[in-house]
């Protein structure tokens, strides 16, 4: 078996609706799943950052400051969730990660 062959077949027996559900429990977690564990980690990372300065600002405002934050992380989790369906659905077509 070639590596591409191998490669092939890992990424066909990926599902893309499991790398949205991870990624809906955990924002960047589906991305890792299929692979493109530098997207996953960025993902992660912008979301612990997002909540980390909206917390301590909430914390400051007494809650008025994080409304804007948690909207910012809501549409950057429901972005996540909706590129790792449809990145891993690129993925299972294509055959492999380009």
């Amino acid at each position: 078996m070639t590596p591409s062959t191998l490669q092939a077949s890992t990424a066909r027996s990926r599902s893309p609706l499991l790398a949205a559900l991870l990624s809906a429990l955990f924002c960047g977690l589906g991305q890792i799943y299929d692979g493109r564990i530098l997207r996953g980690v960025i993902l992660l990372v912008l979301m612990l950052l997002v909540w980390t300065v909206g917390s301590l600002l909430g914390a400051l405002t007494f809650g008025l400051g994080l409304l804007p934050f948690a909207i910012v992380a809501g549409a950057l989790w429901l972005f996540g969730v909706i590129d790792a369906y449809a990145g891993s659905r690129r993925i299972h077509r294509v055959g492999f990660r380009a």
